[in-house]
């Protein structure tokens, strides 16, 4: 990638060039204008002020700034080294194209929906939608070497060290909650357990002794130590039995209506 990539920003440099000087005249030229635009591409360190029209020309313009493009992109490799430059070079050309290469798409849906117009102007659509791409693409092609070139100058890179190892993140106390009376905590419980198979002591617990085990035996199940409740006779007559008043009627007709 390396000289690929000194290669194209001499073609960027010339296409600049190219546009700033596109007058036939050297008073026409914007050479501050184009100073000011290589200053954003690369840390320019050299100046058009001084140009002479009688000796410099378009191609001289060209060169000189190349050079100096190509000087601070070796100094930029010195200060990065070769093995961090070449991994940069792939990574951003890639990004940059993988954005471009949408926003072309993009573009030639457009395009492609409103090339039928063209034959109202007695122009072949398909020749017009050839003809349009291939500029579209070539500007593409222009646009990506022009970004990589300022961003390749300008991105900022941290290198840590070899031995470097982040930090553990500080240990954070976590309460955790649940439960009650009637419905002891799952977590408390599980730990309880974890413990006891850890001693290698295994301890039964009857069913009666846990609320839970009490409740999964029904709705209706008896507590361990029920209350004794004395009855007297007469709340042992059936319905249907004589009342224990001696009226002769039934129970449930008489008392126990």
């Amino acid at each position: 990638m390396s000289e690929v990539v000194r290669e194209e920003i001499g073609e960027v440099i010339t296409r600049l060039v190219q546009e700033y000087t596109a007058s036939e005249i050297f008073e026409d030229w914007d050479l501050a204008g184009l100073e000011a635009q290589a200053a954003q591409l690369w840390p320019l360190s050299t100046s058009l002020s001084e140009v002479d029209p009688t000796r410099s020309d378009r191609e001289e313009i060209a060169r000189t700034l190349t050079d100096d493009a190509l000087a601070a992109y070796q100094r930029r490799e010195q200060e990065l080294g070769a093995e961090l430059m070449r991994f940069l070079e792939r990574q951003i050309l890639l990004q940059i194209i993988d954005n471009r290469w949408r926003e072309h798409l993009y573009e030639m849906d457009y395009l492609r929906e409103g090339i039928h117009l063209r034959g109202f102007a007695q122009i072949d659509p398909l020749v017009a939608y050839k003809n349009e791409g291939f500029e579209m693409f070539r500007e593409l092609m222009n646009s990506i070497w022009e970004e990589f070139t300022r961003v390749i100058y300008h991105v900022e890179v941290t290198v840590e060290p070899a031995d470097f190892e982040p930090e553990p993140a500080p240990a954070q106390a976590v309460a955790y909650s649940g439960g009650g009376p009637d419905q002891p905590s799952a977590l408390a419980e599980a730990a309880a357990g974890g413990a006891a198979a850890a001693g290698g002591a295994a301890e039964t617990v009857p069913a009666s002794a846990s609320p839970r085990s009490a409740r999964g035996n029904g709705a209706g199940a008896a507590p361990e130590n029920p209350a004794t409740v004395v009855k007297a006779d007469r709340d042992k007559i059936g319905r249907n039995d004589p009342c224990w008043c001696g009226s002769g009627k039934k129970f449930k007709k008489c008392h126990g209506a």
